[in-house]
């Protein structure tokens, strides 16, 4: 009689840690899934509040914007995303990418010889 009372207790232990781990690994499932919802509510709502200020600070369309902000770094940068040349009040045009300070950013340097002897 000792064995099937042993047998009968291993099996209780092992059920129940079962249920254990089951409800073990839903309450981490539950704690991530909240963790990284606020988390990604957060990211959201910052991106919303951002797309907003630019839509209305903005003059130019939002996509317009970002490309302009992209080119802040420099003339390649300004080239890659098809903003340069830009001349003064223009979308790609910032000052520090003026070399000569004429209102042209980002244009070809040298000059052209044949624009300097005119």
């Amino acid at each position: 009689m000792r064995p099937d009372r042993d047998r009968h207790a291993t099996r209780l232990r092992n059920r129940f840690r079962a249920v254990s781990n089951r409800a073990m690994r839903r309450q981490r499932l539950v704690h991530s899934l909240r963790v990284w919802g606020l988390r990604l509510a957060l990211a959201g709502s910052a991106a919303v509040l951002v797309w907003f200020v630019i839509a209305s600070l903005s003059p130019w369309p939002v996509p317009t914007t970002l490309r302009h902000l992209a080119a802040s770094q420099n003339c390649d940068t300004a080239r890659a995303v098809d903003l340069a040349p830009a001349r003064r009040g223009e979308p790609g045009y910032w000052a520090e990418n003026d070399r000569d300070h004429d209102g042209i950013a980002c244009e070809a340097w040298p000059p052209d010889r044949q624009r300097v002897l005119r």
